[in-house]
């Protein structure tokens, strides 16, 4: 049983050859086109959809063997049948050499013909599909790698990076659109193509097509353009333009080329591109809503710190410089994205727990008595109780609790010592003391910079971790303070 959609190209300059292949293929279910020549078989070829092609050797221009030359050239999952009334040696050698599928000698044997060019149609069937399932799973394992990227800038180029491996393009480019529809470059792939390139009305008139219709659009150099669009620049030679749908509305536009060489996108190439725009539009989603939550998230915090702040005239600021030297800190420590976030957020919540300490206690110009600094303890524990109960400030509960900890184990709250104290508590307990030091309190005016860093580096293995302090007094002395 033929599959439906195949369809033959026949190639052979005696009309009766044509007509008798084309009449004994239709009958067995195949679509045929044919050519009079090699140069215009080469147009089928190139606007795709051929499944399988049969010529003649001996043809006036381009010959059997040069025609299936050219074809490889341009897609070389088709297969071909070579038909000839005088096969030679030398010919079946050089057309093997190129992938030839099988010889069907002159007069035919209709049923040798159908058996062959079954056998030649069902071996593509079954590479499409081998090829189409190994795609398959390199595109779940892409799907997985989109999904865990929540960086937009990264995740654009992955996306054009796998669009352009599994399209075999030679370059891309990624617009995304806003509320009022206008599409803007966000980022492109391909050495030989600059920014203005991909903005020529060429490509913006198909772009913007897409982007309302919501369906893709697929353009070879050689014809097949929709109405209302510009023919291709020169040097391309095939078009495709995906839309990134979401439920709610389109996100941008996908754009695909392939110069004059690569030939047309095949309905393989399309649909891969397709499920993986799909994906792409699903991970830039959620991007865009995890950096809205992130926005959101960033803004309570700031909102909790200024809160404290707004108590202790002397502080403030405070808690803004704390998360500017743990995220220094922080990278110059090599830690990962994630964990780089929660030192920099618990930098600014920190001291939230101060909220619940009497201004007259935060606020004293003198020493304070004993039992006004054990008021002053309590608050890392108290806001580690604010946070507690908050989803996403709940990672941040060990090191707004233990960030007054010493390294030997005489801090407070719980006596923690050395590794058994939180490594975001360490980096807070050292970002923290050398703020306070550089900042004026109502007991005392701030210490220079030189001197804050000699009682960081005295204090090394005694308050703080050793290893945090060198790393910190390192990057003080390449920056500016």
């Amino acid at each position: 049983m033929v599959k439906a959609g195949k369809k033959i190209l026949i190639v052979d300059d005696e009309p009766c050859i044509c007509d008798l292949l084309e009449n004994f293929l239709t009958l067995k279910g195949y679509g045929v086109v044919r050519a009079e020549n090699g140069i215009r078989a080469l147009s089928y070829v190139e606007d795709g959809d051929i499944d399988l092609v049969i010529t003649d050797i001996c043809m006036p221009g381009m010959n059997g063997v040069q025609l299936l030359e050219k074809i490889r050239e341009r897609n070389s999952g088709i297969p071909v049948l070579i038909t000839t009334g005088y096969p030679t040696f030398d010919t079946a050698i050089e057309s093997l050499k190129l992938g030839v599928q099988d010889y069907l000698t002159k007069p035919f044997e209709l049923r040798d013909i159908g058996e062959k060019v079954k056998r030649a149609i069902d071996r593509k069937t079954l590479q499409e599909e081998h090829i189409l399932f190994s795609k398959l799973v390199s595109l779940h394992q892409v799907a997985h790698i989109l999904a865990s990227t929540l960086d937009m800038g990264e995740l654009d180029r992955k996306f054009l990076e796998f669009s352009v491996r599994f399209a075999r393009a030679d370059g891309a480019a990624l617009f995304f659109a806003d509320a009022a529809g206008k599409l803007t470059l966000a980022a492109r792939r391909g050495d030989d193509f600059k920014p203005d390139f991909w903005t020529r009305a060429n490509f913006m008139l198909a772009s913007r097509r897409v982007l309302e219709s919501r369906e893709p659009i697929a353009v070879t150099g050689r014809g097949n353009l929709p109405s209302g669009l510009r023919a291709l620049p020169q040097e391309i030679g095939a078009f495709i333009s995906f839309p990134l749908n979401s439920p709610s509305c389109t996100l941008g536009v996908l754009n695909l080329v392939r110069g004059q060489s690569g030939g047309p996108f095949s309905s393989l190439d399309i649909e891969q591109i397709n499920v993986l725009a799909s994906q792409a539009s699903i991970s830039i989603e959620n991007v865009r809503l995890y950096h809205n939550i992130r926005d959101n998230y960033l803004k309570t915090i700031r909102a909790f710190a200024l809160a404290v702040e707004a108590k202790d005239e002397y502080t403030h600021g405070h808690s803004e410089n704390v998360m500017h030297y743990t995220v220094l800190i922080a990278r110059h420590m090599g830690m990962p994205v994630h964990e780089v976030e929660q030192v920099k957020f618990a930098g600014l919540l920190h001291d939230i727990g101060k909220i619940g300490v009497s201004e007259s206690i935060l606020n004293k110009p003198g020493k304070l008595t004993p039992e006004e600094f054990n008021e002053i303890k309590k608050h890392p524990a108290l806001g580690a109780t604010i946070i507690a109960d908050v989803p996403f400030l709940k990672p941040l509960v060990p090191l707004v609790m233990h960030h007054h900890e010493f390294y030997n184990g005489c801090g407070y709250p719980s006596g923690l010592s050395g590794t058994d104290i939180p490594l975001g508590a360490r980096i807070l307990s050292v970002a923290d003391a050398y703020e306070a030091m550089t900042s004026d309190r109502p007991y005392r005016k701030s210490l220079p910079r030189s001197a804050s860093m000699k009682v960081l580096e005295a204090q090394s293995g005694l308050q703080f971790d050793p290893g945090i302090v060198e790393i910190f007094l390192t990057v003080l002395r390449h920056t500016a303070g």
